[in-house]
């Protein structure tokens, strides 16, 4: 498991650090800049993606190597910490780059990573 603050991590402008005893680690990233991105490069064969969820919170692009795989809906109803979601393919062995962009329309809504697990 890597956490937020993490080297690996490569964040947009965009991006604090939000402290809060209940994320992996006492803390996660948030960004409410649409189009913000982080960067993550890893070596295995699949991944799952933690974050923060909530009301305000909205959609996050998921890229991996380049190409969009999914998008992750980090609305919930309440606040939610250590929301998982799990990527469902098999990748070959090797290096891998997982790309996160926020998408949002409002600048009151929010998107999160608090960390990624790498299988």
């Amino acid at each position: 498991m890597y956490d937020n603050k993490h080297s690996a991590f490569v964040y947009s402008a965009g991006w604090v650090e939000e402290v809060k005893a209940a994320a992996i680690g006492g803390s996660y990233a948030r960004t409410s800049t649409n189009g913000s991105s982080v960067t993550f490069q890893f070596t295995g064969q699949s991944f799952s993606i933690i974050y923060k969820g909530g009301p305000s919170y909205r959609k996050m692009d998921v890229y991996l190597d380049g190409v969009l795989v999914a998008a992750i809906d980090e609305r919930h109803d309440v606040s939610t910490y250590q929301a998982r979601w799990d990527y469902q393919g098999r990748l070959s062995l090797g290096q891998h780059t997982l790309k996160l962009v926020f998408v949002t329309t409002s600048s009151s809504t929010n998107g999160s990573v608090d960390a990624v697990i790498v299988r």
